[in-house]
């Protein structure tokens, strides 16, 4: 043994935790650097443009994570497409207090 500290690991909170890059999850984090990327090789403000659309990507991405996702296609056609093609029953202003 070369006498060192045997306690120098690192134990995630959780056993499911994701990865982190800096104090960032990594799949939010890439999405973040991504866009700074874009913005400055288009240069002049398009850095500025590229964070503020990599952190408010990031932020939506985050949210749609934490939310699950599950059906996420089937609840974007039910409420953003037209009410003859989701439900022959209920327009889409009424689907909400009639729960189909």
């Amino acid at each position: 043994m070369d006498g060192g500290d045997d306690n120098n690991y690192w134990i995630p909170r959780t056993l499911d935790a994701p990865r982190l890059f800096f104090m960032w999850e990594a799949d939010s984090a890439v999405i973040f650097i991504t866009w700074c990327i874009l913005g400055a090789v288009m240069g002049g403000l398009g850095l500025v443009f590229g964070f503020f659309i990599g952190w408010a990507s990031a932020r939506g991405y985050a949210q749609l994570k934490e939310e699950g996702g599950k059906g996420l296609i089937l609840k974007i056609l039910f409420w953003f497409t037209p009410s003859e093609w989701a439900s022959k029953r209920n327009p889409s202003h009424i689907r909400e207090h009639v729960g189909n």
